[in-house]
């Protein structure tokens, strides 16, 4: 399903454990959340060859790790830090209230029950969240949904969205995960039509947030806003500790992330070999140079891959 994030010597750690609930064979067979020091259990093996240098990359550093020393045998590896990641912790919450409490200023929590009331009186608002049961019609009317969503919004920022182009595979694969609880679709009504919507991957005490849309013609009631607080109610309600926002900095998830963490890549190779010297040498540089580019906003803000793709497919 994922084959192109999976090449034979790169794997992306994020889309192997919260989607594909696989873990890389280089590693112990116990991981942890080390936020809740909670064991991430039934996953299987990713194999990677042992003989041959690989690349792991987006690995965030809140899930704890450890070589399993037989698998890597005499390959070594280094980490090079990359993107921040943010995430909700609520270990510990007793209540949607209390969270509020902590998290948002008072002029925040006014503007946010304001903003919820006047969505509330002007339109008949519900939210459904799809977790173990859905009819397969209603998850295809919901995905046609989400695809103009999705589509929508990121015609009006002018950026590629990379999951578009794979719709369809998205949706042909993840009717299941719901069934499963592997994953569950939020959908934030207006009647009988969705105007947020988000689907997350389940593992263990982790809910990780993958992709999010939100109606446009809505933007004034800051929907994205109520669809968190409907995650975080659920999540306590549940007994799940973390809601994972993963990466990229955007005002949302600063506003309501109360975790910062760091993704690192991790580069194995043999330290006897001269073409995996000169590999590791020169794709850490790399590496090192766009997390600089990122830090110094001259990647992302004054240039930005996803916007030149915008421009050369439209």
């Amino acid at each position: 399903m994922l084959e192109k994030y999976f090449s034979k010597k790169i794997t992306n750690f994020v889309f192997c454990l919260f989607i594909e609930r696989r873990k890389p064979s280089f590693f112990d067979e116990i991981i942890y959340n080390s936020i809740t020091n909670t064991p991430i259990t039934s996953t299987k093996n990713l194999i990677l060859d042992k003989s041959s240098r690989h690349l792991i990359i987006n690995i965030p550093n809140y899930i704890h790790i450890t070589e399993n020393k037989e698998n890597i045998e005499k390959l070594k590896f280094i980490d090079v830090p990359q993107y921040k990641g943010f995430l909700v912790n609520l270990k510990n919450q007793v209540s949607t209230a209390n969270f509020l409490q902590e998290q948002l200023s008072k002029r925040n929590q006014k503007n946010l029950r304001s903003k919820q009331k006047k969505l509330e009186n002007n339109y008949k608002i519900t939210h459904n969240v799809f977790f173990g049961n859905i009819e397969k019609e209603n998850y295809v009317l919901i995905f046609k949904t989400f695809y103009s969503l999705l589509k929508n919004r990121f015609d009006q920022k002018k950026i590629h969205n990379r999951y578009l182009a794979d719709w369809d595979n998205l949706q042909s694969n993840f009717y299941n995960k719901i069934l499963k609880k592997e994953a569950s679709l939020f959908v934030l009504y207006d009647n009988e039509k969705p105007i947020g919507i988000t689907l997350n991957f389940h593992i263990n005490d982790i809910v990780f947030s993958h992709i999010q849309a939100f109606d446009v013609d809505y933007a004034i009631y800051n929907i994205g806003d109520i669809c968190m607080v409907n995650h975080i109610t659920w999540c306590i309600h549940n007994n799940v500790s973390i809601f994972d926002l993963s990466m990229g900095e955007t005002y949302y998830k600063v506003k309501w992330s109360n975790h910062h963490y760091n993704f690192y890549n991790r580069l194995y190779y043999n330290k006897n070999a001269v073409l995996d010297i000169i590999w590791v040498k020169k794709t850490s540089l790399k590496f090192k140079l766009l997390q600089y580019l990122r830090d110094k906003q001259i990647l992302g803000k004054y240039f930005s891959l996803d916007r030149l793709l915008y421009k050369l497919n439209n």
